[in-house]
């Protein structure tokens, strides 16, 4: 037979063979392409394996792709069961507890059988873990260049530096669900930048660049999403360094870029920002010489007189303010009626004031009687508040104010302490209202440290007994529980 017969058969066979491989190529791409469009969980928060997260710590999701939301809210399993909201930001599914989680509780989580929006299934089942951490405290410690220090309260801990900024801190806010802090950061010349860094010290960036001049006092609203700050200008002083000068409350988002200051509040000169439980704004408007309450999404506005020049507290249900203000009493002391300073004497004190924000109906809470009040901090179910009292006048005279407890009507005021020489104040109550932190020092020895103390606090507004009583914990100021 001629070779040539061969020809034609070996040409059919060869097409046959390249369309054959044609079509497991096309399969095997098809089948790639479908594989890389499958649903994958790329990131979880906190990660496996994670310690001492915050109690009031969110379980965050993030997928590779849009997915079927009531599919992946079926498919999740946590536990311990803790009541909490679902809520979903681009392919990021987020779970905020209602409640705080258990310290030193070991939080598992689950994730099987959710799907795409296209309906292709997740890539595998997913589980992690991660423990809540002790109560702990953060605080600012070191008198040339202080900085951050995390604290838990447990007796025989120890504090751990969380920050190492050359020039310091002026001062900082923690974020409601205790993952982060905001702080300021002094510069040489004066200023400060407002920068962020993780509750566990990781992640440490640039919030705000404040060039030329000084951003301090931040306070992040509860949504955790949006900025308020004051902004100094820098002014020389006596000896020609550049101090703080006037200053205006700004707010932005918390995520915006850092050359980002954000909406101006106020044309008048105003500090000491402030956000209420249900994200109003307030903040103290010195030209008007009032506390200013912004609601950010009516654009209302509403004032409370307050010449005292110092900041109040927000009851946690939001309808109270209160702030210490300016009162002159009839028949005020005079200057050899007592021991006192002359700071003491002169013929007004301050008395906290409470106003009913959606009346503006005002009520005196110090009582009758001549006083010092100051420092008000509610306690989170709102049934005390804390504030630091020293009478200006008579034998019970004190240098310093002591630790007193009061209904928010005013009534069972009491003195938890009885420390003539030493000043209270800073108070700051746990999450769960049980301990209350605050900062104490020597008005005798004002070269002596600030320090921190911690007592716990029963139902009936009374010290706890023993080694639950006030006891010292460190040296520091400005104490803030990390939740």
């Amino acid at each position: 037979m001629a070779l040539s017969a061969y020809g034609p058969r070996r040409a059919s066979s060869c097409s046959t063979w390249w369309a054959g491989l044609g079509s497991l190529g096309l399969l095997l791409g098809l089948g790639l392409a479908a594989f890389v469009s499958l649903p994958r969980l790329t990131a979880v928060y906190p990660a496996n394996g994670t310690t001492q997260v915050s109690a009031r710590a969110p379980i965050k999701l993030e997928f590779s792709r849009p997915m079927d939301t009531t599919s992946v809210e079926q498919a999740l399993a946590i536990t311990p069961d803790v009541p909490g909201r679902l809520t979903w930001v681009g392919n990021t599914l987020i779970f905020t507890p209602a409640l705080a989680w258990p310290l030193n509780a070991t939080i598992n989580v689950a994730l099987a059988g959710a799907r795409s929006q296209r309906g292709l299934p997740l890539l595998g089942g997913e589980a992690w873990s991660f423990q809540i951490g002790t109560r702990r405290l953060a605080f600012l410690a070191g008198s040339q260049r202080p900085n951050l220090w995390v604290l838990p309260v447990e007796a025989g801990s120890s504090a751990q530096p969380l920050t190492d900024e050359p020039y310091g801190i002026y001062d900082y806010a923690v974020s409601p669900d205790g993952t982060r802090i905001v702080y300021a950061a002094r510069r040489a010349d004066g200023g400060a930048d407002l920068r962020q860094i993780n509750a566990d010290g990781s992640g440490r960036r640039d919030v705000l660049v404040c060039s030329g001049e000084a951003c301090v006092s931040p306070a992040i609203a509860p949504d955790g999403e949006r900025l308020a700050y004051q902004r100094h200008a820098l002014v020389p002083g006596l000896t020609g360094a550049l101090g703080l000068g006037a200053a205006h409350v700004y707010v932005r988002p918390v995520d915006a870029p850092a050359n980002d200051p954000g909406q101006q509040m106020s044309e008048n000169e105003a500090r000491f920002p402030r956000w209420a439980p249900d994200g109003r704004l307030s903040y103290l408007d010195t030209g008007r010489e009032a506390v200013v309450i912004h609601d950010l999404v009516t654009g209302a506005l509403s004032l409370i007189p307050n010449s005292s020049g110092e900041m109040g507290a927000w009851s946690p249900d939001a309808t109270f303010i209160v702030y210490p203000e300016l009162a002159f009493p009839a028949g005020a002391a005079r200057a050899s009626d007592h021991p006192g300073p002359p700071e003491a004497v002169g013929g007004f004190y301050t008395s906290l004031t409470r106003v009913t924000i959606a009346t503006n109906v005002r009520q005196t809470l110090s009582g009758p009687g001549l006083v010092d009040d100051s420092s008000p901090a509610f306690s989170p179910s709102g049934g005390w508040l804390a504030f630091g009292r020293k009478r200006p006048e008579g034998e019970q005279w004190t240098l310093g104010r002591q630790l007193w407890l009061m209904r928010p009507d005013g009534s069972e005021a009491h003195a938890l302490t009885a420390d003539p020489l030493y000043n209270h104040s800073a108070f700051t109550w746990s999450p769960d209202g049980q301990l209350l932190a605050y900062m104490r020092f020597n008005t005798d020895n004002l070269e002596a440290p600030a320090e921190i103390w911690l007592t716990s606090i029963d139902p009936a507004g009374q010290l706890g007994p023993g080694a639950a009583g006030p006891r010292r914990l460190t040296q520091g100021y400005l104490p803030e529980w990390l939740p």
